[in-house]
């Protein structure tokens, strides 16, 4: 059963920040142009595989064509070059949903397989970032159930008590899997995939979009 709330740990894009429609094509352009490699197969991976930090992402493919896996490095670095040149936005009631954790008094953690510079950027950008706490991406660690050991640690506490404080959101199955190995209440937004795979992947609930989660009662939520 969760605690009293004191924090909302949160992935950024997919989940606050409508970006997965192009981090998918440019993860395949980069495959395309790199390694020669274009099937309607590789995006449906992506798309599947969403949470899951991007390195790992091209290995698997890369894997999945009999590809070395050593050039890995050289295609997140276009991909990452790129994907910072876009412009995002939010989803809708993304800012009226973080000022409502303010309002709470929750503090609001955003994880992210991007880089911790280009996530300031993009908060920055988008008005939200005076409505979170702490912000860490894949520079500092890459994303994984270690993002949620070093929340922990720097609030002072174990995984075991801040999991009990805590609850997740995010919009891909890599993220349910990070959150369920570490014991965090798990919501799944139903925004990049179907609520289908959040649930299979240890999704504890699935809203269909983020706004939603302000007519949650997250105190009562049971694990």
């Amino acid at each position: 059963m969760v605690k009293k709330i004191k924090y909302i740990v949160t992935d950024l894009n997919g989940t606050l920040v409508d970006a997965m429609p192009t981090y998918t094509r440019v993860f395949c352009d980069v495959l395309k142009r790199r390694a020669g490699l274009e099937s309607p197969e590789i995006a449906k991976y992506s798309i599947a595989a969403t949470g899951k930090a991007w390195d790992e992402q091209f290995a698997a493919v890369l894997e999945m064509h009999e590809q070395p896996k050593g050039v890995v490095p050289e295609l997140m670095g276009e991909f990452c070059e790129l994907v910072n040149q876009e412009k995002y936005s939010l989803y809708p009631q993304v800012e009226e949903l973080l000022q409502f954790f303010k309002a709470k008094n929750y503090k609001v953690f955003v994880t992210s397989g991007s880089g911790t510079g280009a996530m300031i950027k993009r908060i920055y950008e988008l008005g939200i970032f005076p409505y979170v706490d702490f912000i860490l991406g894949f520079d500092v660690y890459k994303k994984s159930p270690k993002h949620i050991e070093m929340l922990a640690e720097k609030e002072g506490m174990n995984v075991k008590d801040f999991a009990e404080q805590a609850v997740y959101f995010g919009d891909g199955p890599g993220d349910m899997q990070i959150a369920d190995i570490c014991n965090i209440y798990t919501i799944g937004v139903a925004q990049s995939v179907s609520p289908e795979i959040l649930k299979e992947a240890g999704a504890d609930l699935v809203i269909e979009k983020i706004g939603e989660a302000m007519d949650l009662k997250l105190d009562k939520l049971k694990k």
